[in-house]
């Protein structure tokens, strides 16, 4: 885009705003020096003040002396106030001027308003003094480098932001300073056009639209520095270079912004503290005098409105939908009972909170302000009392209390264990006496539960579940964990004495988000910080850095997550090389392997499904299962990483249920996963299986990811998943012996799969890539039966004893073993029981010992020693 296209497009002019004559103001002395000289007028008042309280106390000073002290402090208190209302007058009044026009209506139509009235005063003096160094130094057009570094210079509550992601905001500023001034230099080579207005460079231009963009998005009345810092991120060239370098991104540096302002806010209101929310921490203002006594529901409960009174208010994170629910349900006059369904840590206790603290400030639906939001201790009532008649009479007394008090929201955690269930220790149905009072509009209960207790013990009791309104409590998005896990922050430091990068923070949410999916946030982002500070604490540093969350996350997930991400990339480089060390012949199969396995773990393309998925086809013995061994051991590090099931056996529907399990039992393959998310998954013979066994996994290769059979989420995305099938082999031999074209084999047995049904279409069409194997030729089997020996030759060296692999042992073995239908598979069998079985006779018998060298007679399979 041209330069006066911009300009056209842009309407950018400081001089002619408010805020400018502000930022002019702002240069007098007397708001220059305000905040200094009031607090130095401050402290020689608090000096001079103490000495005359002090001498006229105690007498040792005369009358003169202490008028004189006394006249000093007048006058420093007289200054301290006056500079004290300068300070407020110009930040309450001249730093935010009116404002012609809104900054929604800026974001709706830039090009018509003048964007540079929509500074706030940080903004507005920063981008003044880039104009200012701009024009002395003749350059032809504002650029957002000038900009960036006096937003750095202006306003250092920004080098916060850089201490959390480890960085020294003074080495940043003198980049930014060499970076100027060697555009100063270059501008001097240039012949610059006078112009009688700044003109804007691209992007500086961008970077205020972006602004302006996220201002708005932030609901908020000026563009501020928390604002502009993010857009720079995104378009100043030199600050994204730097980003780069640190591996970060403006993303980042939004929120990171967005942390710095709402610690901003929070430090604000605790000053405030003459305002309610300050004032309640003192004690109650009486308002439950109003409202009937509650003795026996005191007794056994815990007032959620008491403790929130006494400890740190935190702001509300998520859920906002879920919570204006829950306000709209309890204000109804039937049926305002609420029943929240969420998965467990996705956040009910804290929506539950944040209606509490909403109540208590008075902040709620004004029938539900004030009200008292207490939680029912059920489990210490029934290990108190054995008598379930004792029991019931009790709770008959606390919900009387309820209803007779008026003022009191019931809470009861985990209400499916006293609904419906079956009787055991600990747990009693108490639907009898509660249902007594469910429809009455003065008893209101907030009640928690998961999917499983909703569906086995509530749905049980329709009579109890029609005065309940349900309300389904969703996962907290990332974005919003990562804010949660930022207001936990304060306290964690302060308790520990450890300083936590927003770097491990990130990586917290971006990592629990990839390698836990089963649990929900912010639960399992909470979980990994509270063990990553232990972790901390006992290694005996003071900074939680990315390692700590690696090194946890891995532990809990069982995923080597450190080792893979370096690794990986040699592995994949090499596949074919590696995989060859163990295969023999197949080079177009190990190929396409390979190739399909780094698009899948490059991520050339979005995806959703497991790391690779694969389709091997050909006859028995090829090396289908071999080469399956062979990339467990190299990409997972041992074969013991593959999850084998034998597809042979689940050919009725009702084997879905052995697969995925039930509520009676667990599923073999969503088990075997979940306990081992970082694997291989071999399915043998998978044209043997149910064709809906087939469509089961065709969401697997598609999402990810199972449900099992509690409701509980298995997630496949970090295995490799290969399918094996000898189906239709004739066709591939009869092509071989037809000499036809390879390329045309995988085409004529795809066709002859999808005629005879055996696979459809959209299955095979899933896989990353759909391999078709060769036959084995007997030059093929005798390098073969090369690797097999080997082995048995590795194995004997660990007892000192040397075998000689001859080419006629190996001509022999191939010779007995050979048949094109089976492949190699009978050459394992021959060296048993040709071979092995001898040795290990001789072995037993002391026939050989440690420091023998044998060979194996080809024609007698007898031990000669040589």
């Amino acid at each position: 885009m041209s330069e006066a296209h911009f300009i056209r497009m842009f309407k950018f002019n400081l001089t002619k705003t408010r805020i400018f004559q502000t930022v002019k103001r702002s240069r007098h002395p007397i708001f220059q020096f305000s905040s200094f000289l009031k607090n130095f007028f401050l402290t020689i008042f608090v000096i001079f003040f103490l000495l005359f309280l002090g001498g006229f106390l105690s007498n040792t000073l005369d009358n003169p002396s202490l008028s004189r002290l006394l006249g000093i402090s007048v006058i420093t208190l007289v200054l301290t106030i006056f500079f004290s209302l300068s300070e407020s007058f110009f930040n309450s009044k001249l730093a935010k001027p009116r404002l012609d026009f809104s900054l929604g209506e800026a974001v709706k139509n830039p090009a018509n308003f003048n964007l540079a009235v929509l500074l706030s005063f940080p903004v507005a003096k920063s981008i003044f003094n880039s104009i200012k160094w701009t024009k002395a130094r003749k350059i032809s057009e504002v650029d957002s480098t000038s900009l960036l570094y006096f937003i750095f210079k202006n306003n250092p509550k920004l080098n916060f932001i850089f201490y959390r992601v480890l960085l020294d905001p003074g080495h940043l500023k003198e980049i930014l300073k060499r970076k100027l001034m060697e555009i100063a230099f270059n501008s001097k080579k240039t012949t610059v056009k006078k112009r009688d207005f700044p003109v804007f460079s691209e992007c500086f231009q961008n970077s205020i639209l972006e602004a302006l963009k996220l201002a708005s998005e932030k609901n908020h009345q000026r563009i501020e520095v928390g604002d502009m810092l993010p857009a720079l991120a995104k378009y100043d060239p030199v600050f994204k270079k730097i980003l780069i370098e640190n591996k970060l991104k403006a993303k980042d540096i939004e929120n990171l912004t967005s942390w710095l302002e709402f610690l901003e806010r929070e430090a604000g209101e605790r000053k405030k503290w003459w305002e309610y929310k300050n004032l309640i921490k003192k004690g109650s203002l009486g308002r439950e005098f109003a409202a009937g006594y509650t003795v026996t529901l005191d007794q056994y409960s815990v007032d959620w409105s008491e403790i929130l009174r006494k400890r740190r208010f935190l702001p509300v994170f998520g859920h906002k939908s879920e919570l204006k629910r829950i306000e709209r349900i309890l204000s109804r006059s039937e049926i305002n009972n609420v029943l929240l369904v969420g998965k467990p840590g996705t956040g009910k206790k804290a929506i539950v909170s944040q209606f509490a603290q909403k109540s208590l400030f008075g902040e709620s639906l004004p029938n539900l302000n004030y009200k008292r939001i207490v939680e029912l201790d059920l489990p210490t009532l029934i290990s108190q009392i054995e008598s379930f008649e004792r029991v019931e009479a009790i709770l008959d007394k606390i919900f009387k209390e309820t209803v007779t008090a008026g003022n009191v929201v019931l809470v009861i955690p985990d209400i499916h264990n006293y609904i419906g269930g079956e009787a055991k220790p600990g747990v009693i149905d108490i639907s009898g006496v509660l249902s007594s009072y469910l429809h009455l509009s003065q008893f209101q209960i907030i009640g928690t539960t998961n999917y499983v207790g909703l569906h086995e013990n509530i749905e049980k009791k329709p009579s109890i579940l029609n005065l309940f309104e349900k309300v389904v409590v969703s996962e907290i998005s990332p974005s919003e964990a990562l804010i949660v896990l930022e207001s936990l922050v304060p306290a964690l430091e302060k308790k520990y004495k450890r300083f936590i990068s927003y770097l491990a923070l990130r990586d917290i949410i971006n990592y629990s988000d990839r390698y836990l999916p089963a649990l929900p946030f912010p639960k399992k982002a909470q979980d990994v910080l509270d063990e990553a500070i232990i972790l901390l604490q006992r290694s005996g540093e003071k900074v939680l850095m990315p390692v700590h969350i690696t090194k946890v996350i891995s532990e809990k997930s069982k995923i080597p997550i450190g080792e893979v991400e370096v690794k990986e990339r040699g592995i994949l480089l090499n596949l074919e090389k590696l995989i060859h060390e163990r295969i023999i012949n197949q080079d177009l199969a190990v190929k396409e392997v390979s190739a399909a396995l780094r698009r899948a773990r490059a991520e050339i393309k979005t995806r959703k499904g497991p790391m690779g998925s694969f389709l091997f086809l050909g006859p028995t013995g090829v090396g289908k299962t071999e080469t399956s061994k062979a990339l467990a051991e190299i990409y997972f590090g041992s074969e013991k990483k593959t999850l084998r099931f034998d597809m042979s056996e689940f050919q009725q529907i009702k084997d879905i249920s052995r697969l995925i399990g039930t509520s009676d039992e667990t599923g073999i393959l969503t088990t075997k996963v979940r306990e081992n998310p970082f694997a291989l998954i071999l399915l043998d013979e998978i044209e043997k299986a149910h064709p809906d066994i087939l469509n089961l996994f065709l969401q697997v290769l598609d999402e990810g990811h199972l449900t099992d059979g509690l409701g509980r989420k298995v997630d496949f995305k970090h295995t490799i998943i290969i399918a094996t099938s000898n189906a239709g082999y004739q066709i591939i031999l009869e092509s071989i012996a037809k000499k036809v074209e390879w390329s045309l084999v995988k085409k004529n047995l795809l066709d002859y799969l999808f005629e005879k049904g055996t696979f459809r279409p959209e299955f095979i069409n899933r896989f990353d890539g759909t391999i078709v194997f060769n036959p084995l030729s007997r030059e093929n089997l005798l390098d073969i039966s090369q690797i097999q020996l080997q082995k048995l030759k590795d194995n004997l060296l660990k007892k000192d004893i040397e075998l000689i692999i001859t080419d006629s042992l190996k001509e022999k073995i191939v010779k007995l073993s050979y048949n094109p239908r089976f492949g190699a598979r009978e050459m394992k069998r021959v060296i048993q029981n040709k071979i092995e079985n001898v040795l290990a006779k001789a072995l037993l018998g002391g026939e050989i010992k440690r420091g023998d060298r044998i060979e194996i007679n080809h024609l007698t399979f007898q031990i000669v020693k040589v």
